[in-house]
């Protein structure tokens, strides 16, 4: 949210033709904003200076994903009439944001006419950007987050918030699957690439967090979405099941297969858009927080069952074909599992249970 300001920027405007000088005044009425044109010299002969528009030239390199904007910080106004905003920037990715001897930073803070000041190198701290206009400092921020982001993107993901889907039934019924399955494997399936039983769960979101502050924030964001929104869903004791039932693919062929995945839904089938509200929130929450891309408007909830990812280093990497197991287990049921917690989970870790490390548990 921007900070409320009581300065108001006046527009550009376009120079008449004419020889006419006119005044344009703002005009409030009620919550709305008119502009009164007024000739300011009727009998004006002077001549005048024609002006014209200032060029646009926000992110000259290249569009903007809207998508990939914060929604969720504040501008505020200093005392001395600057808006200024700050956010926090790991100092692992501080020197892509500074670029090669600052001709990244100095040409951003040319575009957006806004002072950028960044910690040192390896030196934890605020990036504090300074402006005449809240637009100009939105826009550098924008474009700022926009360069963290994409290096991000060339980082693996380090951890992902879930809700396990463990439970003896469930172990059963995927054993028995996966063995049904291996008698005669249809092309590219092999042992490797079906999900572990004690790994099982429910992806909510997933992140990409460089250092300790972040994994810290990441925890905060986390609990303040419980603590604002999912508890009231549980406010009455209720108790949600989770039931996995009939399989997907996350593409279009099904002769050619990365991820097949299980399908859930609330054993109360009425109750079922409550599972995916909680999952959209939290969503929600981390995208705003600048932590987490928005990749689709709403949650897809599954369950991974086999990922070509997981094969052996020394398999031949390659899709399977998916047209058999679709057909034979549309409506298969998996069995159910109590939801009775959400994980912010570490990846590649196994506790005590063998499922993920968790940087925080909520039991609910």
């Amino acid at each position: 949210m921007y900070a409320n300001t009581n300065n108001k920027q006046f527009p550009d405007f376009f120079t008449c033709k004419g020889p006419i000088q006119t005044t344009i005044t703002p005009i409030k009425i009620k919550n709305s904003i008119y502009w009164m044109s007024t000739i300011t010299n009727e009998n004006a002969t002077a001549s005048y200076q024609q002006t014209y528009l200032k060029s646009y030239d926000d992110n000259e390199e290249g569009l903007l994903d809207c998508g990939d904007i914060e929604e969720s910080y504040d501008i505020n106004l200093t005392k001395s009439g600057k808006f200024i905003t700050s956010f926090y920037v790991p100092s692992s990715l501080l020197s892509h944001v500074i670029g090669a001897k600052g001709v990244r930073l100095k040409s951003l803070q040319r575009s957006t006419n806004t002072l950028i000041k960044v910690p040192k190198v390896n030196e934890k701290g605020e990036v504090k950007i300074t402006g005449d206009t809240e637009r100009n400092v939105a826009s550098a921020r924008t474009q700022l987050s926009l360069i963290v982001m994409k290096q991000k993107d060339k980082l693996p993901i380090s951890h992902f918030v879930s809700i396990p889907m463990i439970s003896q039934s469930i172990k059963n019924k995927l054993q028995e699957f996966q063995e049904q399955i291996l008698k005669q494997p249809p092309r590219g399936v092999t042992a490797s690439i079906f999900q572990k039983p004690e790994k099982l769960h429910l992806t909510i979101c997933t992140l990409t967090l460089v250092d300790d502050d972040e994994v810290l924030a990441a925890k905060k964001i986390l609990q303040t979405c419980y603590d604002e929104v999912i508890s009231a869903y549980f406010k009455r004791n209720d108790k949600f099941e989770i039931i996995m039932e009939g399989v997907e693919i996350m593409n279009d062929d099904p002769s050619e297969v990365n991820v097949l995945y299980g399908k859930v839904h609330l054993a109360d089938t009425k109750q079922t858009h409550k599972l995916q509200e909680i999952a959209d929130t939290i969503s929600e929450y981390y995208y705003k927080s600048g932590l987490a891309r928005r990749q689709y408007d709403k949650v897809k909830l599954h369950v991974t069952l086999m990922n070509t990812r997981y094969r052996n280093a020394d398999e031949k990497p390659e899709k399977f074909d998916a047209r058999k197991i679709l057909d034979q287990y549309e409506n298969y049921c998996f069995g159910s599992v109590e939801f009775n917690s959400i994980q912010l989970s570490v990846r590649f870790t196994s506790g005590d249970d063998k499922y993920y490390d968790s940087a925080l548990l909520i039991k609910l």
